[in-house]
């Protein structure tokens, strides 16, 4: 008799499974994955060996992230730009 295959139990209520949450934000699993593992991306947890997100963690990410391209940090190595130097070389004398 064939096996069925096992059923995810629901996540807690607030909460996200990983699967979910990549859906949510809008990038792939192996990204959420990519960031939990570089300590960046919305805050997640264990449950049983499952990654969860909170729906709010997300939501506050997502809003991070719109906020940050409404108001860039100014770029402290941009600096004015040079004057422009004339190409015929100077005359003797």
């Amino acid at each position: 008799m064939p096996r069925r295959p096992k059923r995810k139990p629901p996540p807690p209520r607030g909460c996200l499974w990983i699967e979910e949450a990549a859906d949510r934000v809008g990038v792939t699993v192996a990204t959420l994955r990519n960031w939990r593992h570089l300590g960046k991306g919305p805050m997640s947890f264990m449950i049983a060996r499952r990654i969860v997100y909170r729906i709010t963690d997300l939501d506050a990410f997502v809003e991070g992230l719109y906020q940050a391209a409404l108001n860039p940090p100014p770029n402290p190595d941009m600096r004015p730009p040079e004057p422009r130097l004339s190409r015929r070389p100077r005359r003797a004398g």
